[in-house]
């Protein structure tokens, strides 16, 4: 028995639920991760106008980083509370929280205000988006966890290019507010759904394990923490200060707090353990190098669209979209390369695809034709929906169903603080790229695309050794068979 099995049998059971998701539950799980991950593509195209109502670009900045964070700090806390209070009851309790903060966002009158109903917003978001995907997965058999990811990771990659085109709509329509205010309705319709169609479960209660206070204090501080480093990173690594090492020692310190009494507790917040499993541990992995493939281009051709060629946030959002055809293809094609390649090998390809459709970006201009560019967003979209999917699919079917709100929450942290590094490095690269050529030129997204596509190169290695790891545990399956 192995180390990673011992530690899920001591585990307090899960609540208990239907033999399988109804397409009602389905539904309404892919919305509130919908919700929570467009609410951050929407917000970003408010910036400005926020800047206009509010002032100073830096501290308007923090409308964004303090949502990150509440939602990396809550983040961990999510398979405890869906033990002890229900599935359905945290996920409908998440959405009215979003709701609120959504609300409180709207009617802020100042900055402070607006940046304390963000961290609000966040805190929910941190909860709604794992406990939307154990609501998704819960009773599904392992060999149909493919088509069940593969159906809400679609939604969740079209979700940032759709977010620029509707946000541009929303702050043409009625100003910075209404990014918020689209919220309201759309979080009354879901929760109205989730009380009255999505079946309950049966919450542990009292005999849930204790909430492991430790845990979540140290792993809240090793998230908050990271997330400032790599914050302080990308707005002053240019000017060689170490401001950022403070809290990345910080984080570096807290998470070791973390991991020893992981280990050593007899209720563990998370299950660590799980990493002791080959196929989970190579597929996290994947999933935070895959944050480079996945959100790197979302600040870079938006910006290109939008300072090198004069395009409005509408038109930009509308030629983003175009990477949503591809996306779409991949959920189809993803399905049959995981049944005759593996979860390794679909990723592999994806990579590769990403890199083919990158090399033409690194010779950008002012005169790069359209045509080419949406082509290779929609090659962009077919290989970067080929990556995260099956990474995640591998993860979840390498462990019992009793370890999925423990893994649920650890896999969209990876994901998050992953795509965090990621827009950090991205930004480097471009304020280096127009301090040389004197402003955002086309010459400066080149360039920084072209260090992208190293990045890229890199991400094979991790996709090569899940596929290895899914060899391996083929051939442990058919010797044991």
């Amino acid at each position: 028995m192995s180390l990673t099995e011992q530690t899920e049998e001591d585990a307090p059971s899960p609540p208990s639920g239907p033999s399988g998701p109804t397409l009602i539950t389905l539904a309404a799980a892919i919305t509130g991760g919908f919700l929570a991950l467009l609410d951050t593509t929407i917000v970003n195209v408010s910036l400005h106008d926020t800047t206009v109502r509010f002032g100073d670009i830096g501290h308007v900045q923090w409308v964004v980083t303090t949502y990150l964070i509440a939602l990396a700090a809550t983040m961990p806390a999510t398979g405890w509370l869906a033990t002890r209070f229900g599935v359905r009851r945290v996920f409908a309790g998440a959405t009215v929280l979003f709701a609120l903060g959504s609300a409180s966002c709207a009617l802020s009158q100042t900055l402070p205000e607006l940046i304390t109903a963000r961290g609000v917003s966040g805190a929910a978001a941190g909860v709604l988006t794992p406990v939307s995907t154990i609501l998704l997965t819960r009773g599904v058999p392992r060999e149909q966890l493919g088509r069940v990811q593969g159906l809400n990771g679609t939604v969740m990659l079209i979700s940032p290019l759709l977010g620029p085109t509707v946000g541009g709509l929303l702050v043409q329509a009625g100003g910075w507010s209404a990014v918020y205010v689209v919220n309201i309705p759309l979080c009354a319709a879901l929760l109205a759904v989730t009380l009255w169609r999505v079946p309950k479960d049966t919450p542990a209660g009292g005999n849930a394990k204790p909430l492991d206070v430790v845990g979540l204090l140290s792993s809240g501080a090793c998230t908050v923490c990271m997330v400032l480093a790599i914050h302080e990173f990308s707005g002053h690594a240019l000017e060689g200060t170490a401001a950022f090492l403070v809290p990345l020692a910080l984080a570096v310190a807290s998470g070791a707090v973390f991991v020893v009494r992981e280990l050593r507790a007899r209720f563990p917040l998370l299950d660590v353990r799980l990493f002791a499993n080959r196929v989970y541990r190579t597929a996290a992995i994947n999933i935070f190098c895959l944050g480079f493939v996945l959100y790197s281009p979302m600040m870079l051709i938006p910006l290109y669209f939008e300072t090198a060629r004069g395009e409005s946030a509408v038109t930009t959002g509308l030629l983003m979209s175009t990477g949503g055809l591809g996306v779409v293809s991949a959920a189809w094609l993803c399905q049959v390369l995981m049944k005759r390649i593996g979860g390794g090998g679909t990723v592999l390809a994806g990579i590769v695809l990403t890199i083919l459709a990158t090399a033409p970006l690194t010779t950008l201009s002012g005169h790069s034709s359209y045509v080419m560019l949406c082509a290779s967003l929609v090659v962009r979209g077919l290989g970067t929906g080929l990556t995260i999917v099956p990474a995640m699919t591998r993860a979840f079917q390498s462990i019992r169903p009793e370890s999925i709100p423990d893994a649920s929450s650890q896999l969209n942290l990876i994901q998050r603080i992953g795509g965090a590094l990621a827009l950090a490095v991205v930004t480097v690269f471009l304020e280096q790229a127009a301090r040389r050529l004197h402003g955002l030129v086309p010459g400066a997204f080149a360039h920084s695309f072209a260090w992208l596509l190293g990045i890229y190169a890199v991400t094979l290695l991790p996709a090569l050794a899940l596929l290895l790891a899914d060899r391996r545990e083929a051939r442990l399956s058919g010797a044991e068979a």
